[in-house]
């Protein structure tokens, strides 16, 4: 009946489609309304009021952060309305979907076997409530409050209204919100019944139920009412776990008590993962807790680092990460991001853009953003962020561009490092904001901008994130660092001959890992043969630092805030330091082995161990204190003896490999344990693909063995990197080793961008080739080139550094990752092998006007020959006039068949 109510044209639709989608969305756990009324009068004003519940409650969960996909099953699994007009429809309608019935509302007469009962509701009523006790059940009828009717219905457990007071509508929307808990689910003294107060989300529940006593915890556990809370919320799977738990009989300790902390904990623990996962480990910032594994301010994406901590904080939770080694825990930072929109922001407050893509120096670039200012709403949220966070800051990028596929722009972006110690918030406020403008400002610098051109994208489309997290690490007087930090890579393009390249590999150096990814002196650990590392032992390296007393910001900067402390300050030995590995016949039993911890069974039929953490500390006798003498672990035991490092790593990077199909770069850092009763800390710092040269290089696979000899190639190498031709190469830039000297690679690196410059605007490749590390940050073992520097050369050469012993390993630095993403050809030639480089060829050439006092530069009348075999990493650069196919590939070829005929004799 239509009484001007337009609302009532919907709520018919709604009802029919719920009577048809009931048979189908139950079997997913929705749940339904049964309403029993025979009067259209009263079922035509019920119905709107009903459906304007739900809506609203639907909409309360809009608040709630998860992702899109869960928003739209949410709004499409609000609880349904099933209208029936008679007791045998009423009966089948509840036969079928009785474990899915929320709540019952009824009339208190209609017809029963054909004609008219005064009773059929409340008999109605009884045959539920026989059935499931606890369902919320409301009665009503034109009876008054005191009559036979209504003391029948409240006999049987239901309540009852009267149709004729005129709040009628009022008492089914409270019998909605409070009864069937689609209103905000209110707490209780389980010994004095007063108020405790209310929530109206999960994040408002968590923090609540941490402090509730323990008698309102056993009171709610025993009503069931956080199961037809979460239930009203369409969260079905969380509300089906606490409906299967069963207080007290699961939370009793042996001395036969009820344990009430035991359940506030499970449930604490059970919301705040079933949280995480709606969300994909991502909460927003107002309703975030200390549990949130990702915590973002704003809205738009997370940025390519940002992506990848939601991948490791998904696997971290399907794998178990932190309990997987007994030995080590592998962990996934927290972090807080400043999404995308906030740089939008930004950019448009303080009219950035087009004077920051129109810069001509990084300089420029930097004071125009630290002249900016911050959104004020950004500035509160820091703030708040630091009233929690006083250990030391990393204030890392997280472009859109940063970490993909094929162009991972590794190490193009700002990262920074924030002591955070400043005396006063305000001032470590004022850092950390200088540090965002920082990491905004480096999407503008020259570096990235010519980047973004190399591969295809456009500066001004570029997006920044930024993501704040803690610094790994243990204080250390003035300095902070962890154990140990690297890089871990799916391919070992240095295999030993006992290994493979897909046994994987690890650059580390102690200390923090920037020393790695600057491309300083470290240490090379083979997955497929962890015992025998190479490169620098711990009393030959520096420790990487973040110096505690320095004071970043604008006019300070940031080159003081890492240091390399020397290996004779004792550094090394502190990073090292730990409680060794306990005896065999010291094992302390773990909590979940004493017998004073109860086993039962979780909601999922699995058994269960409540930890010493549910509840209070065991009594009885305390097993001995294990021997906490700490030691100074040899370096090589912390790769492969007391740590099973490197097998959390191999295990890591085939997980990384499997979830995102392809090769994997993990930064890392190790934090070995300080006391006995810990374990030693593994943290997962970024997974980022590796990128694949046989993969880029389109040109045809070319297999080969054997090197020739200088007479017919000008470099010839066994370590070499791609796979088949690198073509076009009619320029070649060179520094001669008699030119090279530490003194001057700063110079060097000038002349050689100079011409790189040239050689860009005439759109010309070439080869380069010199003595030391490319990118090195280290002047004494290499030239400091940045990216924009050498981004002409296709094919790169590393010889040996006069006077040194070999050319150290450039895998694992940034510089490196985006060679090895563009495609290019990389080689190492060392001294004392059939390996070569034959600079005197090229200095018989005439040079170009543009070589300079230290590198050369020489053009040849066609095409160089640059081919390399990715399988046998055989590397060669043919001089002009003698073709590979006649000098070594019919060579190899024949080299083959004699070696197949003598072995077949």
């Amino acid at each position: 009946v239509w009484q001007g109510n337009v609302s009532l044209f919907t709520a018919m639709f709604k009802a029919v489609e719920d009577r048809l989608n009931a048979a189908n969305d139950s079997e997913y756990g929705v749940q339904s309304i049964l309403l029993v009324e025979d009067n259209v009068k009263f079922y035509s004003s019920y119905l709107p009021t009903l459906y304007l519940e739900l809506w609203k409650q639907n909409q309360s969960l809009r608040g709630e952060t998860m992702t899109l996909r869960e928003r739209m099953l949410r709004m499409k699994s609000r609880p349904k309305v099933l209208l029936c007009t008679n007791f045998e429809e009423a009966a089948d309608i509840y036969s079928r979907y009785s474990d899915n019935i929320i709540g019952l509302i009824t009339d208190a007469g209609f017809p029963r076997d054909g004609e008219h009962d005064p009773f059929a509701g409340v008999s109605f009523a009884e045959h539920v409530l026989s059935d499931r006790p606890a369902l919320p059940v409301l009665v009503q009828s034109a009876a008054p409050p005191d009559s036979e009717i209504a003391q029948a219905a409240r006999r049987v457990g239901a309540k009852f209204t009267s149709k004729n007071q005129p709040s009628l509508l009022s008492e089914i929307r409270h019998f909605l919100t409070e009864d069937m808990m689609f209103g905000p689910l209110t707490f209780q003294d389980g010994l004095t019944g007063s108020e405790l107060g209310s929530v109206s989300s999960v994040t408002e529940l968590l923090s609540t139920w941490q402090s509730l006593p323990e008698s309102a915890v056993a009171f709610h556990a025993r009503e069931c009412h956080l199961s037809k809370w979460f239930l009203a919320r369409a969260e079905f799977s969380l509300a089906r776990r606490f409906r299967a738990s069963n207080y007290p009989t699961d939370f009793i300790d042996p001395e036969g008590r009820e344990r009430a902390d035991w359940l506030r904990n499970w449930i604490l623990s059970e919301t705040r993962a079933h949280r995480n996962k709606l969300a994909s480990g991502v909460e927003n910032v107002h309703s975030a807790d200390a549990s949130t594994t990702i915590v973002r301010l704003g809205k738009g994406s997370l940025g390519g680092k940002g992506r990848g901590f939601r991948f490791l904080h998904s696997i971290e939770d399907k794998y178990s990460l932190s309990t997987l080694l007994p030995e080590l825990e592998m962990v996934v930072p927290r972090s807080f991001i400043l999404a995308t929109e906030v740089f939008d922001r930004f950019i448009e407050d303080n009219k950035l853009m087009v004077p920051a893509l129109n810069a001509t120096t990084n300089e420029e670039v930097r004071e125009m953003f630290a002249a900016a200012t911050l959104p004020q709403d950004v500035t509160v949220e820091l703030r708040r962020y630091l009233e929690a966070q006083t250990s030391p800051l990393a204030v890392r990028s997280s472009s859109l561009f940063e970490d993909a596929f094929l162009q991972p722009f590794a190490g193009i972006y700002e990262s920074i490092m924030l002591p955070n110690t400043a005396g006063s918030l305000e001032a470590r406020l004022d850092e950390l904001s200088w540090a965002v403008r920082m990491v905004y400002a480096s999407a503008y610098c020259l570096e990235a901008r010519a980047y973004s051109e190399g591969t295809g994208n456009r500066a001004e489309e570029e997006k920044m994130a930024v993501i704040m997290q803690e610094v790994v690490g243990d204080v250390h007087g003035d300095h902070f660092y962890p154990s140990l930090a690297g890089v871990a890579n799916s391919i070992d393009f240095y295999p030993r001959p006992h290994t493979q390249p897909e046994d994987g590999c690890a650059q580390l150096r102690l200390g923090l890992g920037f020393g790695v990814v600057d491309n300083l002196p470290s240490v090379h650990l083979s997955l497929g043969d962890p015992a025998n590392p190479t490169g620098y032992a711990e009393g030959e390296m520096q420790v990487s630092a973040l110096n505690l007393a320095a004071r970043p910001g604008a006019a300070a900067g940031e080159d003081s805030l890492l240091v390399s402390l020397p290996a004779e300050s004792g550094a090394a030995a502190a990073a090292l330091t730990t409680v060794p590995r306990l005896s065999a016949g010291s094992v302390v039993a773990a909590p979940e082995a004493a017998s004073s911890v109860p086993l039962s069974h979780d909601v999922h039929g699995e058994r269960v161990v409540f930890k010493q953490g549910y509840g209070e500390e065991r009594r009885g006798e305390a097993p001995p204190p294990p021997d906490e003498s700490a030691v100074v672990l040899p370096l090589q035991r912390a790769l492969s003896g007391e740590v099973p490092l490197a097998s959390a790593l191999a295990f890591l990077l085939r997980l990384g490999s499997a979830g995102l199909g392809c090769p994997v770069e993990i930064e890392f850092a190790l934090r070995l344990r300080k006391d006995a009763g810990s374990r030693h800390q593994l943290h997962v710092l970024q997974m980022r693909p590796q990128a694949d040269l046989s993969s880029n290089n389109t040109a045809r696979a070319l297999r080969f063995r054997y090197l020739p000899t200088s007479d017919y190639a000008a470099m010839a190498s066994k370590h070499a990197l791609g796979h088949g031709r690198f073509e076009q190469i009619r320029d070649v830039v060179f520094v001669p080793p008699g030119r090279f000297s530490p003194e001057n690679t700063t110079a060097i690196a000038a002349e050689i961008s100079a011409i790189n410059a040239q050689l860009r605007a005439e759109g010309r490749k070439c080869l380069l080739i010199a003595p030391g590390r490319w990118g090195s940050a280290d002047t004494a073992r290499g030239i400091p080139v940045g990216w924009a520097d050498i981004d002409a050369s296709t094919f790169i050469v590393e010889t040996t550094v006069p006077g040194s012993a070999k050319v150290p390993l450039s895998q694992g630095s940034h510089f490196f990752q985006n060679l090895l993403s563009f495609g290019h050809g990389y080689a190492t030639v060392e001294e004392g092998s059939d390996e070569y480089a034959d600079y005197d060829y090229w200095e018989r050439l005439p040079a170009e006007a543009g070589s300079g006092e230290f590198a050369r530069h020489v053009r040849l009348p066609e095409p160089l020959e640059v081919v390399v075999d990715g399988m046998s990493r055989r590397g060669v650069v043919m001089k002009p006039g003698k073709p590979f196919e006649v000098y070594i590939a019919q060579v190899d070829a024949f080299m083959a068949i004699q070696e197949q005929a003598s072995g077949s004799m």
